[in-house]
């Protein structure tokens, strides 16, 4: 019997070789993949494994095998009457589902990308161990989370949001200045500047009175200091486009996230490990624990997760605007970064970096999306 099956898929196709073990009841040791992978040459001359189907479910793809008999047997003499069947299914799930995948993705084109981790569907490791008989044919269906898809969106989807935004103090010299430009709008015909009344508001507006009008000024003006602090009104932006266009981010996928984000802060120790103290270097020994990652997962997972389905959110938006990037725009601020990380004695990137590039042009995106999205909201004031 055995208790677990792991197939490990990758985040771009084709996948690599997937990975695969086999464990007895009694926690027994996994058959090992070197050994499988140095048994001998392919024994069967045509593709001993096809993917038969493929079928997005949700969140989740389904992928159909058949494994023909010939493949099966053959799987048996590669890895030896003495290792049976267990050692004959691993390496079949090892190395030839793997490639009938990867083959099927190419010859197809297909833009489905899957992650993670691909389990068993509609049956038990030790079901499929227990019907699996070398030299018979053997069809399997397996499960794997996939990319999300880019929603398609309406405009009524981002335009018009209502944005709750903290109320500023309104200076009086701007607000002085903005009914004066107001009454220069509408000299009387002597050219002298007419009076804030009644009269001068029903000119602005049918029906509209004196009070209305300084409302609307006034109004204005706070919407105006309000996206000033653009930190403030973007992160507002951010929380109403999440709501409107909701996204639903795999588990896998923040994972996935996660673990390059901890490669990252891990690389970065054991920089600074390598020339400091002691201090340094315990703190690097802390870092490489599984219990450590864990808890960073706990805590980062949330920030994660709304930071992906925000990407999502913003490509739908951008896609559904036919948003471009202007690379000289790009380019600019690239410069005007650069310098500025001189100026203040920062790490300098490298310009010529295709990822940092990439990183720089997504952030324009997202800001032209997000001043959309200000530029066209409702706003709701908060005391």
């Amino acid at each position: 019997m055995i208790n677990s099956i792991t197939l490990t898929l990758a985040l771009s196709l084709p996948p690599p070789p997937l990975q695969l073990q086999l464990r007895s009841a009694g926690g027994g040791r996994p058959v090992p993949a070197t050994r499988l992978r140095s048994a001998g040459p392919r024994l069967c001359a045509a593709s001993p494994a096809v993917l038969t189907k493929i079928q997005r479910v949700g969140a989740e793809a389904i992928l159909c095998f058949s494994l023909s008999a010939g493949a099966t047997g053959d799987a048996l003499a590669e890895v030896g009457e003495a290792e049976g069947s267990p050692a004959a299914l691993s390496l079949l799930l090892e190395r030839d589902v793997p490639e009938a995948l990867a083959a099927a993705m190419q010859s197809n084109g297909s833009s489905l990308r899957l992650l993670g981790q691909a389990q068993l569907a509609g049956e038990s490791p030790e079901e499929l161990l227990a019907r699996f008989e070398p030299g018979e044919p053997l069809s399997l269906r397996m499960a794997a989370e996939v990319w999300p898809e880019v929603p398609l969106v309406q405009r009524s989807s981002y335009i018009g949001l209502t944005l709750r935004l903290r109320g500023r103090e309104v200076e009086g010299a701007k607000r002085e200045e903005a009914l004066l430009e107001l009454r220069r709008r509408f000299p009387r015909p002597d050219g002298s500047l007419p009076e804030l009344d009644d009269q001068l508001a029903a000119e602005v507006s049918s029906g509209l009175t004196a009070a209305a009008l300084r409302d609307l000024v006034e109004e204005r003006l706070k919407r105006e200091a309000a996206l000033a602090a653009s930190s403030a009104a973007f992160e507002a932006a951010e929380e109403a486009l999440l709501a409107a266009v909701a996204v639903d981010i795999p588990a896998t996928m923040v994972k996935e996230r996660a673990r390059a984000q901890y490669a990252e802060r891990c690389r970065q120790a054991e920089a600074a490990a390598l020339d400091g103290d002691a201090a340094s270097r315990e703190e690097l020994r802390s870092l490489m624990t599984w219990d450590a990652f864990s808890a960073f997962l706990a805590s980062e997972e949330a920030a994660i997760s709304r930071s992906l389905a925000l990407s999502f959110a913003i490509e739908a938006v951008s896609s559904a605007e036919g948003l471009a990037v202007d690379e000289q725009a790009v380019t600019d601020n690239l410069f005007l970064y650069v310098n500025e990380c001189k100026r203040n004695e920062r790490p300098v990137p490298d310009m010529d970096d295709p990822a940092f590039r990439e990183s720089f042009e997504a952030q324009y995106v997202r800001e032209a999306v997000l001043r959309l999205v200000v530029d066209h909201a409702q706003v709701e004031w908060l005391p």
